[in-house]
């Protein structure tokens, strides 16, 4: 009689629960199995099939190993290549353990990196999962789906298999590309609202008091501006700039940067970022930037996508 995929990567998991009672302290045991069903349970049986209970336990308690502690506002990154020697279990494939508070396009920003990087994945596991940690960010309760708490924290526990890769160099680059990844993508997420507001506020400064040179373009701005805002639009960044002459001076923005009369000699100018104005992914003030590699016009620059 043939088995089900559902009842074969049911066995699965409770052969790994009953190998937690038996190696995990008995303290740890209960938390450590509530962590472990979470981690496979929306996992396709199919992806589980052909994997040894050895293989999925020792991945599993290499994620809750590294969930012990966390510090609050920050992501957790490891890439390896397991082998039993070393870390109980063993993969063919190179593999990515991230532990960050759960946030949107966490996973697809993950993606990009990955193929930006030229990386192909074979495995995705990506539980959210509600916890509890103490003042130190150490881990106090892992809370089972429909038990509430008002200190409880929504974690993104990701688990992903690449093609294996052991260049240590090309290892390292994939670690810090993408803790680099979940900076911004925090950036984006913490800033978004106050992303929002600027544009509200700059829609209004064009409906109050319209610039000449694009006075009769407010009402088209405008409705650009509250267009993106409601919903049809991903703030990733927001900057405001000033544009300078060569030693520094100020140059209004639309003058020419070319001399008054024939034969003069064109002064240099650039986009000077204004301190304190960075937001998202924007938020580091940068230097100075020719004119025509602004990612925005008009004295500010905003970044981010269009859904549709």
């Amino acid at each position: 009689m043939a088995v089900k995929a559902s009842d074969f990567e049911a066995e699965l998991i409770e052969s790994v629960c009953a190998r937690i009672h038996e190696r995990v302290a008995d303290r740890q045991a209960g938390e450590c199995e509530a962590f472990v069903r979470q981690y496979y349970h929306w996992v396709p049986p199919e992806d589980l099939i052909g994997r040894s209970s050895i293989d999925l336990y020792g991945a599993a308690i290499a994620h809750w190993n590294l969930a012990q502690k966390r510090t609050a506002g920050t992501a957790k990154v490891r890439v390896y290549n397991p082998d039993f020697e070393h870390h109980g279990w063993r993969s063919t494939h190179t593999v990515v353990e991230v532990i960050s508070d759960d946030m949107p396009f966490l996973v697809d920003s993950i993606g990009i990196e990955l193929a930006r990087q030229g990386f192909g994945i074979h495995l995705l596991i990506h539980p959210v999962i509600r916890v509890r940690r103490d003042d130190a960010g150490r881990l106090v309760q892992t809370l089972v789906p429909g038990i509430d708490a008002p200190d409880a924290i929504a974690e993104s526990i990701a688990h992903i298999e690449l093609d294996r890769e052991t260049d240590p160099k090309r290892l390292a680059a994939l670690s810090s590309g993408i803790e680099h990844v979940l900076e911004e993508v925090r950036a984006a997420v913490e800033d978004w609202p106050a992303m929002v507001a600027r544009a509200q506020a700059i829609a209004a400064e064009l409906a109050e008091s319209p610039p000449p040179p694009v006075a009769g373009e407010v009402d088209e701005a405008t409705a650009f501006l509250t267009w993106v805002v409601d919903h049809h639009f991903t703030f990733l960044g927001y900057r405001e700039y000033e544009l300078v002459t060569e030693g520094g001076g100020l140059r209004p923005l639309g003058s020419s940067p070319g001399g008054e009369h024939p034969g003069e000699h064109p002064v240099e100018a650039g986009l000077r970022a204004i301190r304190g104005t960075g937001l998202g992914i924007l938020r580091d003030p940068g230097g100075l930037r020719p004119p025509g590699s602004s990612p925005g016009g008009g004295g500010f620059a905003a970044l981010g996508s269009s859904p549709g």
